[in-house]
């Protein structure tokens, strides 16, 4: 069984459906960060798309963008979407967040997205800040689900939510989002900045049906930890697809908190 609760044959596309919906969010960031033409940056965790192609544009010729994942298949996704997009200034190579063996002190920027809840945070972090350059800016992306419903209501989605916590928690925090403005700040970078994103879904959208790809992907690690039934996840996913596919059901995600800051000069 692997490591990834989300290990599925179908997470390169839960992936690349997730790296279109949030594009605008971290298209905004990146403006407030100010990425410059020739910087050298890192997109850690990239998957099959990351932001790879929004740090490409922004890093221009004279730049140089390396995206780094851990998973062989996700990364053999990516270099077809780089070579497809046609990012010539972009790398990449696989390696953990913990340990990627890339020089430190090298980049203008690094950013994460949806990476903290599977790795250790703090040791991630300490990576992250020693890759920068004195100066350079870390930025994370991460969710935090307080606001994740579905309305009309359902009174079943509260104890779908929680099992999906609770199969978090066996690795990680998946609301580690609202952490991470402390994080950086006691890591001590300077001119921390956070920003949160939240949309709103309708007509059935794909990512309206994120739990259910979600609980699939988790299921034999939720039964194995004995935090539901099979019967159970049964019913939950059914509500869910019963509520996606009523035109009246609209979604509000869960709050995407951007946190970014620069290492010390």
């Amino acid at each position: 069984m692997s490591s990834y609760l989300l290990a599925s044959p179908e997470e390169k596309a839960r992936l690349q459906l997730q790296v279109r919906v949030w594009e605008s969010e971290s298209e905004a960031m990146l403006d407030r960060i100010g990425v410059q033409p020739g910087w050298t940056c890192l997109d850690l965790g990239c998957g099959a798309m990351g932001i790879l192609r929004l740090l490409s544009r922004r890093a221009g010729s004279q730049g140089r963008v390396v995206g780094m994942d851990a998973d062989t298949s996700l990364l053999n996704a990516a270099r077809a979407y780089v070579e497809d997009e046609g990012l010539t200034n972009v790398e990449l190579r696989e390696g953990d967040a913990h340990h990627t063996g890339l020089p430190y002190g090298t980049f203008d920027l690094v950013h994460e997205r949806f990476v903290f809840p599977y790795v250790a945070v703090e040791k991630a972090l300490g990576e992250m800040i020693a890759l920068a350059k004195p100066g350079g800016v870390i930025a994370t992306e991460e969710p935090d689900q307080y606001s994740w419903n579905y309305y009309p209501e359902s009174p079943q989605w509260p104890r779908l939510r929680q099992i999906i916590e609770a199969a978090f928690a066996l690795r990680g925090d998946i609301n580690v989002g609202r952490r991470t403005y402390a994080l950086l700040r006691e890591a001590g970078l300077e001119d921390v900045t956070v920003r949160a994103g939240v949309l709103a879904l309708q007509n059935s959208h794909p990512y309206m049906r994120l739990p259910i790809m979600g609980i699939n992907a988790m299921r034999p690690h939720i039964l194995k930890a004995g935090l539901s039934s099979d019967a159970e996840l049964d019913a939950l996913l059914a509500d869910v697809e019963r509520m996606v596919s009523d035109p009246q059901t609209m979604q509000i995600t869960f709050t995407l908190v951007q946190v970014w800051g620069r290492k010390p000069a």
